[in-house]
């Protein structure tokens, strides 16, 4: 008889709930929520965030989970998208407004780009 002892090697990093601009905070180094962050930055953050599962709580009681994939290369308050077949544009700050009910609180850092 041998005794034997079975290492898995396999390791992972456990991230702390919190909101994703602490977390951002935290990777950076300096706070964001006034100013707007630089390309750099950005990528920085891309790179952190990248497959970190992230809680919506814009819907109240609806919670859903979604794996980030990306940030985007414009602040939020300048992304636009088209809402009909006449593609009329309208910005993300006023959508979320108009259908939620919430305001977004950092227009000026990147949107998240999430999978479900």
């Amino acid at each position: 008889m041998v005794l034997s002892l079975n290492i898995d090697t396999l390791a992972t990093t456990f991230i702390e709930p919190l909101p994703v601009v602490e977390f951002v905070e935290q990777i950076l180094g300096k706070q964001v929520c006034t100013k707007q962050i630089s390309d750099a930055d950005r990528i920085k953050i891309k790179k952190a965030l990248r497959g970190v599962k992230v809680e919506v709580t814009h819907k109240g009681n609806v919670r859903r989970k979604y794996r980030i994939s990306g940030v985007t290369s414009q602040p939020t308050r300048e992304l636009m998208f088209p809402v009909d077949e006449e593609r009329n544009m309208k910005s993300m700050v006023d959508y979320f407004r108009e259908v939620y009910g919430y305001t977004i609180q950092h227009p000026h850092l990147p949107c998240l780009q999430v999978e479900s």
